[in-house]
């Protein structure tokens, strides 16, 4: 990504960098070399996580409320007259709450498209004229495997999550010409935050142990066990990469052969 004289390491943007995949992301890729604008709502969060890494000299902070279309703008902004390009944007918001059909109310339904695809949407809007201009782009969007097929206590994930790769096969198509690829990454079941309270959640709505609402999940995947945060971040940082340069308007499902549909 870089060579001999003044070359710019390839910048990328991760969004929600401050836990979980977001943050697994982020240190994969400031490992791999890139610039990594770590986004998140909490500053001291992220700077935890730079400090982790040991990447002061290559991870700049831009704490911020994604769910705010001005800041979509203005991050694009910032990075933009900071390093001259952005190469790659990694959108990763948490989706809605568990909830049935039935626990939910129309309000619900567009607040959860708020929450996750309409910050995606803003955020790739903002940042495609930078990668248009500069003849390259890597857009990753986390989503998810309910998006696919519909999963029990999902109902609001699984309509998000289909609205958001459906936009991302449009963006790949349309951007492909020009050099930016468009690819959707779907974690299955992965062991962060998210998977604790969806274990909590199957345990109440079941009526069973903590422990036993884990066995009968880890009966759905065929490896026996969750994915860990840095297994996902390592496909995205391929799919970031310039040798993803032919793959585009993708969803790849990375969870142990949980999902059971084509």
């Amino acid at each position: 990504m870089t060579s001999a004289g003044n070359a710019v390491s390839r910048v990328a943007i991760v969004l929600g960098a401050s836990h979980g995949i977001g943050r697994a992301t982020a240190l994969h890729l400031n490992g791999k070399g890139f610039v990594t604008v770590l986004c998140a709502r909490h500053r001291g969060a992220l700077e935890e996580v730079v400090e982790e890494s040991g990447a002061e000299k290559t991870a700049h902070l831009i704490p911020g409320d994604i769910t705010d279309p001005s800041f979509c703008e203005e991050l694009a902004s910032e990075v933009d007259r900071r390093y001259g390009r952005i190469d790659v944007l990694v959108n990763n918001a948490p989706g809605p709450s568990p909830g049935s059909f039935d626990d939910i109310r129309a309000d619900d339904v567009s607040a959860a498209m708020r929450q996750k695809l309409v910050p995606y949407l803003a955020t790739v809007k903002a940042v495609a004229p930078v990668m248009l201009r500069n003849g390259f782009g890597r857009i990753v969007n986390i989503v998810g495997n309910a998006g696919k097929e519909p999963a029990p206590g999902l109902f609001l994930s699984g309509l998000v999550n289909a609205a958001v790769a459906n936009a991302g096969k449009y963006l790949a198509s349309r951007y492909a010409p020009h050099g930016v690829t468009v690819n959707s990454v779907h974690p299955g079941t992965i062991r962060t935050g998210r998977y604790d309270r969806a274990l909590h959640h199957l345990s109440r709505s079941a009526g069973v142990p903590r422990a036993e609402a884990e066995a009968r999940l880890r009966r759905t995947i065929p490896m026996d066990r969750p994915g860990e945060a840095h297994e996902v971040a390592a496909v995205i940082g391929f799919l970031a990469s310039d040798e993803a340069a032919y793959l585009t308007g993708q969803q790849i499902s990375v969870d142990g052969g949980q999902l059971t549909c084509l």
